[in-house]
């Protein structure tokens, strides 16, 4: 019964590689196998293979290219489960060569962690926002706290909450806290006291909250939000207050782009329009926007930001609602000269 971490990446650029060689150089200092810990990494984008070859990686994990295949994110796990792997290596398992969202990779991993009945799954970003040690000091924390066969989930609580910022139109830590109202609305008010840090790009499931953890249907983006909001509506225990300080962050994935669909995501599968929840968010901002953004700033100002964040993002949704109306009128004018 291993506990596993688990890592996201998406391999496209000179950082991310970089990333790949500090989880694999730090696994043995970290999160060695000898301690009962095993390191997944769920990867999309470039095959690392040659990579691996080129840095004499190759005898330091265990590779696994089922992006040929294109598979479901539980077939993909049932597959790698009946593998025979090498416990001492770090498993890069290269899921698909385009980016997927963030949803695949932690249905993958948490399939994976209930087919090896794993007591516990610590799923983190790749960009090292919160470093290795940091990473364990969470984990060992969530250890000394929860059992396995105890539905729980640890968030940790970022000091601070580390965003890069360069290519974005509007304010991130605004636009987390619209996306983390969903949890509490489609949940359990009661946490809006001590407002969950539930974006901090890490966070730790036991055996009895894994199995319960179901993401049919749900968009391509927001997993994590679905994880917490089944989680809370199970009675499972939130671990929310344990804080860890981050790095900066220069690079991300999560585009302006991203975070408008994961809003049009959410809207879809709840069915809660973002209106709703800015007309809450103005009306009470101390309650549900944390202060590390709206501290010293007025009310009509906390105002603007949230409303231009709804301007544009209808703006975007808009404009993509018409790009799929061309491609519809596109698809049906080769239609009718196919008919023809």
């Amino acid at each position: 019964m291993p506990n596993i971490l688990g890592f996201r990446q998406y391999l496209h650029s000179e950082k991310s590689y970089q990333d790949l060689i500090d989880i694999i150089k730090g696994q043995k200092e970290h999160f060695p196998p000898e301690e009962g810990f095993m390191t997944v990494v769920a990867l999309c984008g470039d095959n690392p293979r040659e990579f691996f070859e080129r840095e004499d990686l190759r005898h330091e994990v265990s590779f696994y290219d089922f992006a040929p295949w294109e598979e479901s994110a539980r077939r993909v796990a049932e597959v790698f489960a009946k593998s025979h792997y090498k416990e001492h290596r770090v498993q890069v398992i290269h899921y698909n060569e385009n980016p997927l969202g963030l949803t695949y990779p932690l249905e993958l991993l948490v399939h994976i962690a209930n087919l090896m009945n794993a007591g516990h799954l610590a799923v983190s970003d790749s960009d090292f926002q919160l470093s290795y040690s940091e990473i364990r000091r969470v984990y060992d924390h969530h250890l000394s706290v929860a059992k396995p066969d105890e539905v729980v989930i640890t968030y940790p609580r970022r000091h601070p909450r580390s965003l890069e910022t360069e290519k974005y139109p509007i304010n991130r830590w605004a636009m987390e806290d619209l996306e983390n109202m969903y949890i509490y609305l489609l949940s359990d008010l009661k946490v809006l006291n001590s407002k969950p840090d539930f974006q901090s790009g890490l966070s730790i499931t036991t055996r009895a909250a894994n199995k319960l953890l179901n993401f049919d249907n749900v968009g391509s983006w927001i997993g994590n939000l679905h994880m917490a909001i089944q989680v809370i509506r199970n009675k499972g225990h939130l671990e929310k207050n344990f804080v860890v300080k981050t790095n900066p962050q220069h690079e991300s994935t999560i585009n302006f782009e991203v975070q408008c669909a994961k809003i049009d995501q959410l809207y879809r599968y709840y069915m809660i329009p973002l209106s709703n929840i800015v007309q809450l968010a103005v009306e009470h901002p101390q309650r549900y926007l944390m202060d590390d953004w709206t501290k010293g700033k007025s009310r009509e100002e906390i105002e603007q930001i949230i409303y231009r964040i709804e301007e544009m993002n209808n703006r975007y949704l808009e404009e993509k609602r018409k790009e799929r109306l061309e491609s519809d009128k596109d698809v049906t004018r080769d239609r009718v000269k196919s008919d023809e």
